[in-house]
C-alpha cells in the first residue's frame, strides 16, 4: 500500500488552532529587507517566542547542540500529542519570498506520533494560515542525537507573515535549538512583454540528458485483481496508447505463486511497449545484519530471476524500500547505514548471479528528505546505479506560474549530485499536493485538486514538471499513478491519483489524462533532452532528439492571453519540417468516453523557424515522430449471438508492425460511415461483445496505429 504519512501529518497540522500574532509581530515594517536573516541559540532564554498546546515549556541552560541552552518541550505520558509547538511570526511575507529554515533537535522516549519537526506557515492578513511547508516529519527525528532538520518555503499571493513553528507530536521530550530562518529571494512580479512575439530557440547541441529514458508512471494495477475483458478494453488499450517506455512497480515478498503468475502477465504486457522498469519494495522484511539480510537478498534475486526467466528481461533497476519504508513510512530515513547494508546485500547477490539490475538509492520523498541521496551519493556510491526520489507540489496551486522556476532549479541542484559521481537522478513518483483528509471514514489518498475547478490545470503542472526535468537533465519521470487503486482495496484507504479513475464501473479518464498522456507518447526515450531557452517566465519549453532524428517539443503557455511565439531549431535538413501540433487547453478540457487521445489539431512547417500561436493556459506539443500511412483495414468482421441477447463482434488480427488498438463502431445500415458517437468501445483484443445490442444495428471495426492513423 502506497502510504504517505507526512501527507497525512500535514494535513491534521492544518486543522490545528493557530496561536494569534502579538502586536509586536503583526506590526508591518517600515522597510522591507529582502535579506531578512534571523538566528536564534536560546543561550538567552525563550523571550519572543509563543507557546501552543498543553505541555511542558522551558529554557534548559544545561544542553544544546553547542552546549548554550536549549528549547525544551515535554508531552508528559498522560498528555496528547496535538502539535504543540514554540513559534515566532515574521513579517512582511509577499507573493513569491523564498525561505529556508533550519533547527537543531535531539528527541528523548518519543512515541505515539509523528515526532519533532520545523514547519513554515505562511498566513494572510485574517491570520489564516494560506500555505503549509516543513521539515522531515519522523518519529525518530532526533532519536540518535542532535539532528539538523531543514525546511524552505515560498509565500503564496495572499500572504502577510511566515511563522517558524518548533513542534512535538509525540510524548516523550524534544529539545530544539540554533533555529535559522533566511529570505533567499524577494518575490517580484513577472515581467510583461505584452502581445510581442516570443522567441523559443532550441539548442540541438547543448544535451542536458544524453539517455533520457522517457516519461511514465508509478503503475499499481499490476496488483490488482482484473478480468481480460478490463486488461484489452481499459488498461493495456490506455497503456499502448500512452506507450510508456519507462515505469517504477512496487514488488512484494508476499506475493503468492498465482500472483506472481499474474504479474509476469502484467509485465510481459508492459514489455511489448519497450517500457523499461524500475521496481522498489512496499514491505522489506526488517531483519538483523549479517545472515538474515543475505538471506533475505536471496529471496529478492529469486524474483526478480524468475520474472527474467518469464520474459521480464526489462526491469532495470531496483530499490529496497519504496520511500524509506520498513514497518512503516520513512522509518529507514534516520537509519541511512541500515539503508546501505541491506542495499549491500543485494549488490552482492545481483553481482554472483550476473543479474543484470542496478540498485538506485534512495528514493525518498519529498524534497526535504532528498539529503538522503546526497548521503548515498558519500557513501555508498559503488553499489548505487542510479540516484532517485520523489515529490508532491504543496508549495505551489496548479494553477500558480512560479512552480516552474522553483521546480527546474530543486531538480537542476539534486541532479548536480548525481551527475557529481557520473551517475544519474530518475524522480520515480511526482505529482500535485496530497489531499490527506478522512472522509467518510476513508483516508484520502489523492490529489487534493481532482473534482474541483483547479483539476484541468493540474494537467498544466504536470506539464511544467516534466518539462522542468527535461531541462535540468533528469534521466526519467513517473508520475503517480497510472490508474488509482480500486475501491475494493480497503474500507478506510482511498488511493486516487490515475489518469483513469477505478471506482466501480466508473473507469473513465481524468483531464490530466489528455495532458500527461500525449507527453509520455511523444516523449518516449531512448532519446537526448536537450536545452531550450525561452527568455519569458510565462512561458516554458523543452525537446527532445529521439533515437531516429525526429524531434518532440513541448511547451507551455501560463500567460493571460495568446501569445505569438517563433521556435528556432538550428539544424540541417534538406527539406523543411514538418510538425504535428496536439493542444491540451486547460480551460477546454476535451475528454473521449473510452480514453482515445485526440489527433493533431494541425500541422506546421519549420523551414527557418517554427511560428504559430499559443492560447492561454494551453500544452501544445509539436512532433515529427510520426507517419502518415494509415493501418490495414480490418478484415474478417463477423457477428454471433450470444446468452442474454448480447452480440459477439470478432475480426482478424491486425498484421501492422505499429498496431495500436481497435475502435468499435454501430451504425443503422450496413453502409454507414463511423461517426465519433456512434462509437461504442475501443480494445486491443480482436473480439467485443456488444450487452446492450440494438436491433438491425451493423457493426464496423477500424485499426489505429501508434501515429493514430485510423483504417479505413
Amino acid at each position: 500500500m502506497h502510504l504517505r504519512s507526512i501527507c497525512f501529518a500535514v494535513a491534521a497540522l492544518l486543522l490545528a488552532p493557530l496561536a494569534p500574532l502579538s502586536a509586536a509581530e503583526s506590526a508591518p515594517g517600515t522597510s522591507r529587507d529582502s535579506h531578512l536573516k534571523f538566528e536564534s541559540d536560546f543561550r538567552d532564554g525563550l523571550a519572543g517566542w509563543q507557546t501552543q498546546g498543553k505541555a511542558q515549556f522551558t529554557h534548559d541552560p544545561t544542553v544544546g547542540h553547542n552546549g548554550n541552552g536549549a528549547a525544551r518541550l515535554t508531552i508528559p505520558a498522560e498528555g496528547t500529542p496535538s502539535w504543540q509547538q514554540y513559534s515566532k511570526t515574521f513579517t512582511p511575507a509577499i507573493d513569491d519570498d523564498e525561505f529556508q529554515a533550519s533547527v537543531w533537535v535531539r528527541t528523548e522516549g518519543a512515541r505515539d506520533g509523528t515526532g519533532a519537526y520545523m514547519c513554515l506557515e505562511f498566513l494572510d492578513a485574517k491570520n489564516q494560515r494560506a500555505s503549509i511547508a516543513h521539515s522531515t516529519v519522523n518519529l525518530e527525528n532526533g532519536a540518535k542525537g542532535w539532528q539538523r532538520l531543514t525546511a524552505e518555503g515560498t509565500a503564496p499571493s495572499n500572504a502577510v507573515a511566515v511563522r517558524v513553528g518548533l513542534i512535538l507530536h509525540a510524548r516523550g521530550t524534544a529539545w530544539f535549538d540554533e533555529v535559522r530562518l533566511e529570505r533567499t529571494r524577494a518575490g517580484a512580479p513577472l515581467p510583461d512583454l505584452g502581445n510581442v512575439t516570443r522567441i523559443i530557440t532550441i539548442h540541438p547541441d547543448t544535451i542536458t540528458q544524453p539517455q533520457f529514458m522517457g516519461m511514465g508512471f508509478h503503475a499499481f494495477h499490476h496488483t490488482h485483481p482484473m478480468s481480460d475483458t478490463l486488461k484489452n478494453e481499459v488498461v493495456y488499450k490506455r497503456w499502448r496508447e500512452i506507450n510508456p517506455s519507462f515505469a517504477r512497480l512496487n514488488d512484494s515478498n508476499r506475493w503468492t505463486p498465482e500472483q506472481k503468475e499474474e504479474i509476469a502477465d502484467h509485465l510481459r504486457r508492459m514489455k511489448e511497449t519497450g517500457t523499461q522498469i524500475y521496481m522498489a519494495a512496499w514491505d522489506p522484511d526488517d531483519v538483523p545484519p549479517g545472515e538474515a539480510r543475505r538471506a533475505y537478498a536471496k529471496k529478492v534475486a529469486d524474483r526478480l530471476e524468475w520474472f527474467r526467466q518469464k520474459g521480464a528481461d526489462h526491469i532495470l533497476l531496483y530499490c529496497l524500500s519504496n520511500e524509506m519504508q520498513m514497518g512503516r513510512w520513512g522509518a529507514l530515513l534516520n537509519d541511512l547505514p541500515k539503508f546501505k547494508d541491506y542495499h549491500q546485500e543485494l549488490f552482492n547477490e545481483f553481482k554472483a548471479r550476473k543479474l543484470p539490475i542496478g540498485l538506485l538509492a534512495t528514493d525518498a520523498s519529498p524534497l526535504a528528505n532528498w539529503s538522503t541521496i546526497e548521503w548515498a551519493a558519500q557513501n555508498m556510491d559503488v553499489i548505487t546505479a542510479v540516484y532517485g526520489g520523489h515529490h508532491y507540489f504543496s508549495e505551489y496551486a496548479p494553477d500558480n506560474p512560479r512552480f516552474y522556476a522553483w521546480f527546474e532549479s530543486r531538480l537542476k541542484s539534486i541532479v548536480e549530485v548525481a551527475h557529481a559521481k557520473h551517475k544519474e537522478f530518475i524522480l520515480g513518483e511526482f505529482g500535485a499536493k496530497c489531499d490527506g483528509r478522512t472522509i467518510n471514514g476513508k483516508k484520502m489518498d489523492a490529489c487534493v485538486y481532482f473534482d474541483t475547478p483547479l483539476e484541468p490545470f493540474v494537467g498544466l503542472q504536470l506539464a511544467e514538471a516534466a518539462i522542468a526535468s527535461l531541462n535540468a537533465g533528469v534521466q526519467a519521470i513517473g508520475y503517480w499513478t497510472f490508474m488509482d487503486f480500486p475501491d475494493t482495496v480497503g474500507k478506510t484507504y482511498a488511493n486516487k491519483w490515475g489518469l483513469t479513475k477505478w471506482s466501480g464501473d466508473d473507469l473513465s479518464t481524468r483531464d490530466i489524462h489528455y495532458a500527461y498522456g500525449p507527453l509520455v507518447r511523444f516523449f518516449r526515450g531512448p532519446a537526448q533532452a536537450v536545452a531550450v531557452e525561452t527568455k519569458d517566465p510565462w512561458l516554458r519549453a523543452g525537446a527532445v532528439r529521439h533515437a531516429d532524428g525526429r524531434w518532440s517539443i513541448a511547451v507551455v503557455n501560463r500567460y493571460k492571453a495568446a501569445m505569438p511565439v517563433e521556435i528556432k531549431l538550428p539544424i540541417e535538413h534538406s527539406q523543411p519540417l514538418v510538425f504535428r501540433k496536439y493542444l491540451y487547453d486547460a480551460v477546454h478540457v476535451k475528454k473521449h468516453p473510452f480514453g482515445d487521445l485526440p489527433g493533431p489539431v494541425a500541422t506546421l512547417t519549420l523551414a527557418d523557424a517554427l511560428r504559430d500561436t499559443l492560447d492561454p493556459q494551453t500544452l501544445v506539443i509539436y512532433t515529427t515522430a510520426y507517419d502518415n500511412t494509415p493501418p490495414a483495414p480490418v478484415r474478417g468482421l463477423s457477428v454471433s449471438a450470444a446468452d442474454a441477447g448480447a452480440k459477439i463482434v470478432m475480426w482478424q488480427p491486425s498484421g501492422d508492425a505499429d498496431f495500436c488498438y481497435y475502435r468499435v463502431f454501430r451504425g443503422p445500415r450496413a453502409d454507414f460511415t463511423p461517426a465519433p458517437d456512434q462509437q461504442i468501445a475501443s480494445t486491443i483484443a480482436t473480439h467485443f461483445t456488444d450487452q446492450t445490442p440494438v436491433p438491425g444495428a451493423f457493426y464496423k471495426v477500424v485499426a489505429v496505429d501508434q501515429s493514430g492513423n485510423a483504417s479505413q
